[in-house]
């Protein structure tokens, strides 16, 4: 700690000392290594233009140090000054011909100016040059660049396939190749692949975690959590491992287990409210309320603005019949995020729980209005409006629904509403198409509507279709 302190008091006096002189006009001598100092000080205090008056300045005392050119394209680069840029990359060829870093970013400059076609051509050139692995694994890494400019992700796929296979630990064509695998969905082919790297090199942590990406697209949970794990067994300070491993984990339902790598990842890392957060859902799901409340309290003192925080206190204040408590939450999270439909359903909930059928139907409707394509929330509306006797409403909202999503309980509460209503004709149509087509639901009838299971058309036609 003391250490970067005094660096980063060094850097404050060096910069202030070239500022100084700057203003005076003067010129003064600055070692080459204090001046690739203040370039990076300063870029790292998103100053470019500053940066890039040292680096004149540099060019002026070191004329022929051909890493202050490569800086000041870098830089011309940045500030969007391509013509410029090749014109300094022209000059610098002269000092250094054989750099291969100009010849790079000539690449990155031809596909800058969307001239892919140039861009890719003087690629096929420079490979025809003689040249070390690395710097023709940076060169294809340029070309996978192009492509992926030119949102050709086959070929981008292809090209960091190759690097892959040269060099199977390659960091960034590794953090690359996920992307053009993600666009074109060829999951099993990705699985092929890194199983190959990881049978030539069984630590490489980046392609066990592709591999997780990978085997979880394909629906192969057991398998992707356990690709995973060994992103982050392998490189314990993979963050992304820890992370995305356990939010699987919950995903499938496996709630203990997220929660070990959440702990585990809390442990390693320190306290964040989102970390905090899923931890008392992990505890929520399974059953520990207390221990959820405690997480999530400290959740909401690390982040007082973190919406999903008061939604799972809301969560945890309607399992344990705290409904006010529970409202209070739940409007805490919609005044931070407001688009977010669970929480205006859950919202009604707390509402249908503390018997104020009006604020419930209110918020059933935000939740539908915010989330209109998830037909959970409008079956939630409508059941809400059946059990409490207001049919003809349900059957407005069930009207409204189809303009956005179907479903089975849908499908159902239609039937039962025609049926209360006494249209037993369209009633039976309606039930007998939800009973062919979905017979698993017929727990709908028992659960909304028991009454109409005393009916004996209703039992003879249950009886009829499904013994």
């Amino acid at each position: 700690m003391r250490q970067k302190h005094n660096r980063d008091t060094a850097l404050h006096s060096l910069a202030n000392e070239f500022e100084s002189m700057s203003k005076r006009g003067n010129s003064a001598y600055f070692e080459d290594r204090h001046l690739f100092q203040l370039i990076g000080y300063y870029e790292e205090e998103f100053s470019p233009e500053k940066a890039m008056e040292v680096t004149d300045f540099a060019l002026r005392q070191y004329k022929y140090r051909i890493d202050f050119y490569i800086i000041k394209i870098r830089l011309l680069m940045q500030f969007g000054e391509y013509d410029a840029a090749l014109d300094l990359i022209e000059y610098a060829e002269n000092i250094s011909p054989m750099e291969w870093e100009l010849k790079l970013m000539k690449c990155r400059i031809y596909a800058s100016q969307k001239d892919y076609a140039l861009a890719i051509e003087y690629i096929s050139k420079l490979k025809e040059v003689s040249m070390g692995q690395q710097d023709y694994l940076d060169l294809l890494m340029e070309e996978a660049h192009v492509y992926e400019q030119m949102k050709q992700f086959d070929q981008m796929y292809k090209v960091l396939r190759n690097i892959l296979l040269e060099k199977p630990d390659h960091p960034q064509a590794l953090e690359n190749i996920w992307m053009s695998v993600e666009v074109q969905k060829n999951y099993e082919e990705s699985i092929a692949l890194h199983n190959v790297l990881i049978d030539s090199n069984p630590y490489i942590f980046q392609a066990w975690y592709n591999l997780g990406h990978a085997y979880s697209c394909t629906g192969e949970y057991d398998k992707a959590i356990q690709a995973l794990e060994y992103s982050f067994i392998i490189n314990p300070d993979f963050e992304f491992g820890y992370k995305d491993c356990a939010e699987l984990c919950f995903q499938v339902k496996k709630y203990q287990q997220a929660l070990d790598v959440y702990l585990e990842y809390l442990e390693r890392f320190g306290k964040e409210a989102e970390i905090m957060v899923s931890i008392g859902q992990c505890y929520l799901e399974l059953g520990d309320n207390l221990k959820a409340r405690q997480y999530l309290k400290k959740g909401v003192r690390l982040d007082p603005y973190n919406d999903e925080v008061y939604y799972c206190l809301g969560m945890c204040d309607l399992k344990q019949s705290n409904y006010a408590s529970a409202i209070r939450n739940f409007q805490k999270a919609i005044r931070i995020e407001d688009r977010r439909e669970e929480y205006y359903a859950y919202l009604a909930d707390a509402y249908v729980q503390s018997k104020d059928w009006d604020r419930a139907d209110f918020y059933f409707r935000k939740a539908t209005e915010t989330g209109p394509e998830q037909s959970e929330y409008w079956f939630k509306h409508v059941r809400f409006l059946i059990e409490i006797g207001e049919i003809r409403m349900a059957m407005e909202v069930l009207d409204e629904a189809e303009y956005y999503t179907c479903g089975m309980e849908l499908l159902y509460c239609r039937a039962i509403c025609h049926l209360l209503e006494e249209q037993t004709e369209e009633g039976f149509l309606v039930l007998r198409d939800a009973l062919s087509d979905h017979p698993e639901g017929q727990f709908l009838l028992h659960e909304i509507a028991p009454k109409l299971l005393e009916d004996k058309e209703v039992t003879a036609m249950l009886n009829y279709l499904h013994g």
